[in-house]
């Protein structure tokens, strides 16, 4: 739509001067013509491919144990938006000779804006680095549970096999045995290759050498807490620790008619719709306004009135946000509470059972069948952790949590 509007345009001014551009002439092409046939496509042919691998995973070469205290602060202090910005911060522009009180002043300011936008970016990147620390530890978690799995099938495949040789009526349907196998085997596929993707994307956030053979291994055991969080008091530490919230006080406190230029610039940045309001406001009154103190103050006034206005609305989001989040949270954690009863349930099952085979009761295809349930259950029960961890993860960067004052030297 744009090229068209650009191109209309280029054509319009043309004609207005009196140029007129001639339509070019398309090339004649010779005709194509294609056979005619039925509907006839040709299936796939996937003879070559009958090798399943290895019963196993592979192993890499090594594994680099990591904490989430570990990722967290390497994700700060590596993050790449945050590093740029703080670089930024730190390096002094070139502009017109002012008077050195307002030099300070506008340096002051410039520091702070830079302090705080890092900080919103470290915390950012930090909230995406525990979010792919969590979802890996999901899936190595997923994988042993998986290979025991495979383990439990295989063994009441044998099972199956036995009493279909003694001649028993009463056992598993195998055709649904290999077909459990083979979704087995393609779990097993998809989880290596979800391993191997998030370890690639974590090491780079982290700043970890990609070539490094190595996987990452989770080493933290998540804890899934007793108490409630309160929404409202998340609200509250997050409207006070937020970045973004804390440097639009800082511009609206420290605005005055030395820093008015600067803080102008900042609001553009964040606000991209009053670029043509400084604008139009700068090229109406130019160099004159620092010097006019009347005009100064007014001009002060309006601009201040213009950020606390953008203040109340980022609140008013960040709230939502913050409210959101801590409904997740409480949400995952019931949700975990469930996901374990259905898990010692199952237990309870297995246990029954296996005291039955002890004494020497033929339920041995039973048994074979609860251990898989089981397993199945444990598997579920990970991923609901890892979904209420997740959304933990999420509260705290919605608060500001991740990466609060000096980040990476904490």
């Amino acid at each position: 739509m744009r090229v068209a509007l650009v191109f209309g345009m280029i054509v319009g001014l043309g004609s207005l001067v009196g140029c007129r551009t001639p339509m070019p002439v398309r090339p004649s092409l010779p005709e194509t013509t294609l056979p005619v046939s039925d509907r006839q496509i040709p299936p796939f042919d996937v003879s070559a491919v009958t090798n399943l691998g290895p019963a196993n995973p592979l192993p890499p070469v090594g594994y680099y144990r990591l904490t989430a205290e570990e990722c967290r602060r390497l994700a700060c202090a590596n993050s790449s938006l945050g590093n740029l910005i703080e670089a930024g911060a730190a390096t002094r522009p070139r502009g017109p000779i002012v008077s050195q009180c307002a030099c300070t002043a506008i340096e002051s300011l410039r520091m702070s804006t830079g302090q705080y936008l890092s900080q919103e970016a470290r915390n950012r990147t930090a909230g995406s680095a525990l979010a792919l620390y969590y979802k890996l530890l999901e899936l190595e978690l997923k994988s042993d549970v998986l290979a025991s799995s495979m383990s439990e099938l295989d063994q009441l495949m044998k099972v199956n096999e036995k009493l279909i040789e003694k001649g028993f009526k009463q056992t598993a349907d195998g055709f649904e045995l290999k077909k459990q196998r083979l979704e087995l085997e393609a779990d097993r596929t998809r989880l290596r290759s979800g391993i191997a993707r998030l370890n690639a994307e974590l090491k780079s956030l982290l700043a970890i050498d990609t070539g490094a053979q190595g996987f990452l291994l989770p080493a933290d055991q998540v804890y899934v807490v007793p108490d409630p969080l309160d929404p409202e008091q998340a609200v509250q530490l997050g409207l006070m620790l937020r970045a973004d919230l804390n440097l639009l006080r800082t511009l609206a406190n420290t605005i005055d008619h030395r820093t008015l230029h600067a803080v102008r610039k900042a609001l553009v940045g964040l606000a991209p719709p009053l670029a043509a309001v400084v604008q139009a406001t700068e090229q109406i009154v130019p160099a004159l306004l620092p010097f006019v103190s009347a005009m100064a103050k007014a001009e002060v006034a309006a601009v201040r009135g213009q950020i606390l206005g953008l203040l109340r609305d980022r609140e008013r989001e960040a709230a939502k946000e913050i409210r959101t989040a801590s409904e997740e949270w409480t949400t995952a954690r019931e949700l975990v509470a469930i996901a374990r009863q259905r898990f010692e349930l199952n237990t309870g099952n297995v246990a029954e059972l296996q005291k039955k085979s002890n004494v020497g009761q033929a339920v041995e295809l039973e048994l074979r069948k609860a251990r898989l349930e089981l397993l199945k259950a444990e598997a579920d029960l990970v991923g609901e952790v890892i979904k209420w961890k997740l959304a933990d993860v999420k509260a705290r960067e919605t608060m500001g949590l991740l990466c609060g004052g000096h980040c990476g030297n904490e």
